[in-house]
């Protein structure tokens, strides 16, 4: 009975060893198996993620007008190796907005479309925040950072001279000079209206002629004096916004010569299709071209010139692809 007992006895405690051994080793067991899922599960979530591929992966906005729209193209890529649904894309501000996205956006493996993100700033300001992208890949959206800062607007349209003034002209002649206009302002610039105030001088060029910031156009100024004696008038340049810009012009008109200014020069070499002739007042120019039409034969008669003024003349070979040769030597005339 007693070896009986004591038999038993260390029966049982060795089976609760083992029983407790067992359930410890079953413990730890269950917990690798919980860790192990959680690891493959985030490792999951991870490739989901990583799956799509957003260029550029920082979206900037830098120095926008007030008023004005900013656009950039965004990239989205399936870089996973099943199909994937592009199901929203937020920003979660007012001012910016996302375009070319239809819900949802299918993506294939390999496979990549584009979107575009808008930014219409109303006040100046410094904005910094995430942009969200839900796609069928993972519960959580992939995010974007997106900065943006915006300044006060600027309307500035700069001409290259502040007035034009023609040497004596004869009555009925012609003389042309150019003036550029410049946008140094910081948003686009319309030009609405261009208008002389006086019948003695015209303009042509840039018209309803639309001016990014730092591009500019070029006009014609010309003066054609209806009359003797001292002559001016306004050139006026008016914009989208009912800003304008002002230039004096002014000129005299003179007594025409009573002959006129013959030119000749030698034949270009075979190939030159016609000539143009150019004029200044200026030694050295700049010269404008006093032709009307492509000049056929190796000579001109300059009709409109005041008498005792002297004329420096430069002459142009065209072929017939249209291009233009250098100037030839200059010469200098005075009207008789």
């Amino acid at each position: 009975m007693v070896g009986f007992s004591g038999n038993a006895g260390r029966c049982g405690w060795v089976g609760r060893a083992l029983l407790l051994l067992v359930l410890g080793l079953s413990t730890g067991l269950c917990a690798r198996q919980s860790s192990a899922q959680a690891h493959a599960t985030a490792q999951a979530q991870s490739a989901a993620a990583a799956a799509l591929e957003v260029v550029p992966e920082v979206i900037r906005f830098v120095d926008v007008p007030v008023g004005e729209t900013y656009t950039q193209t965004v990239r989205l890529a399936n870089l996973g190796k099943t199909p994937m649904e592009v199901k929203k894309i937020s920003t979660g501000a007012a001012s910016f907005g996302v375009s070319g996205f239809a819900s949802p956006l299918m993506l294939q493996p390999g496979s990549s479309a584009n979107v575009t993100v808008s930014y219409h700033p109303k006040a100046a300001e410094h904005r910094a925040f995430e942009m969200k992208i839900v796609t069928s890949a993972d519960a959580a959206p992939v995010t974007v950072d997106v900065t943006a800062t915006a300044i006060s607007s600027e309307t500035e349209l700069a001409a290259s001279e502040a007035s034009v003034h023609f040497e004596d002209i004869a009555v009925g002649g012609r003389s042309a000079k150019e003036v550029s206009l410049t946008n140094t302002g910081n948003r686009d610039v319309t030009i609405s209206q261009i208008s002389v105030s006086s019948a003695d001088f015209t303009v042509t060029g840039g018209n309803q002629v639309r001016l990014s910031p730092g591009q500019a156009v070029s006009l014609e100024v010309g003066f054609t004096p209806q009359g003797a004696g001292e002559r001016s008038g306004i050139l006026r340049v008016l914009v989208d916004g009912g800003s304008a810009v002002q230039i004096p012009l002014s000129g005299a008109g003179a007594k025409g010569s009573q002959s006129a200014i013959r030119l000749k020069w030698e034949d270009s070499p075979q190939g030159t299709q016609s000539y143009r002739v150019y004029r200044s007042s200026e030694t050295g120019g700049p010269y404008l071209p006093i032709s009307e039409s492509a000049v056929d034969s190796a000579e001109y008669t300059d009709t409109g010139v005041a008498a005792g003024r002297t004329y420096y003349y430069v002459v142009t070979s065209v072929d017939a692809n249209e291009r233009e040769s250098e100037f030839s030597e200059q010469i200098a005339v005075t009207a008789p």
